[in-house]
């Protein structure tokens, strides 16, 4: 009998991993490719994804049944059925299903259940689960929202230690920033700011948190003022739930997996409103999804014509 397994595509903006499980959920194999976010590039996206899958494809003898991906941007394209259409027609027409990579990570994280996860990395977002109905709160991008972020905590800072500055007050965020962008004077930073990329801000949030975590008071005041701002998120995300409302909250990102101040903050809001929360980190391998997914929303086409 021939070994039957299915795939799980975890496509982002960087890089797609594509991972084969049997189906007691033990790991097979694995392939990295290139970015598969398609709102940025669509045909490149989409090749990255299929050449990803294939070269899985070819490691493993057995049959696949079913491949899920979850791609960044697929909120922004839309037409995820054409977009699985696409990726079956160039994987020898293998069921498939198409999501967006923040419901790919809700189901890995949740792992089947009903629950929310919530991402607190470049960005932040929550996403509920309950009944098969999906609830989102926040994720608006690093203009409008993504409060408890690394790119908000880095931002907030800088807005500190500007206003510090125009006051000429003291702030360590002061000496905290000049040092990393090798400036004399803290007016000299916000042209460099404005020139970094989103994950380049994010990246700073880190030195805020150690600056926090050796007792600063305005780096802490910028990692309370996060963790309030991601825990009302959470809370509003809780309080649109029908009762019995899920209580399981698994958590991922950067900030919320290596900042024990800022989640220990959070947690601590939170249960103060919904004392039965539980509250767990999840290893971040999304492609785990394909082994919790109950959808039958798989598609394949035979005659779909490649555009």
């Amino acid at each position: 009998m021939a070994l039957k397994y299915q795939i799980g595509v975890d496509a982002g903006g960087t890089h797609s991993t594509a991972i084969a499980y049997d189906e007691n959920g033990k790991e097979l194999g694995r392939a990295e490719g290139g970015p598969g976010q398609i709102n940025a590039d669509y045909e490149g996206g989409i090749k990255n994804i299929s050449d990803t899958i294939n070269e899985l494809l070819n490691k493993i003898d057995g049959d696949c049944m079913r491949v899920l991906v979850g791609i960044a941007g697929l909120s922004v394209v839309g037409n995820a059925p054409e977009v699985a259409a696409t990726i079956s027609s160039r994987i020898n027409n293998l069921p498939t299903r198409a999501i967006t990579d923040s419901l790919l990570a809700l189901y890995a994280g949740l792992e089947g259940d009903d629950g929310a996860l919530v991402i607190a990395g470049t960005g932040s977002v929550y996403n509920g689960l309950q009944d098969g109905h999906l609830i989102a709160v926040g994720g608006y991008g690093n203009i409008l929202g993504d409060e408890g972020s690394g790119y908000a905590i880095a931002r907030s800072a800088m807005q500190s230690a500007l206003l510090s500055w125009d006051k000429r007050e003291h702030n360590s965020l002061i000496d905290m920033f000049t040092k990393l962008f090798n400036v004399e004077h803290m007016d000299e930073c916000n042209a460099k700011f404005y020139k970094m990329s989103n994950p380049e801000v994010a990246g700073m949030a880190v030195h805020v948190a150690k600056l926090a975590d050796k007792g600063d008071e305005d780096a802490t005041k910028i990692i309370k003022e996060q963790a309030h701002l991601l825990a009302r998120d959470i809370i509003i995300g809780l309080g649109r739930y029908e009762d019995p409302k899920p209580m399981k909250i698994a958590l991922t990102g950067s900030v919320l997996a290596n900042n024990d101040m800022l989640r220990g903050l959070l947690e601590d809001e939170v249960k103060s409103k919904y004392p039965d929360v539980i509250f767990s980190i999840s290893n971040g391998e999304n492609a785990r999804a394909v082994l919790f997914d109950k959808s039958k929303d798989y598609r394949y086409f035979t005659n779909h014509e490649d555009r």
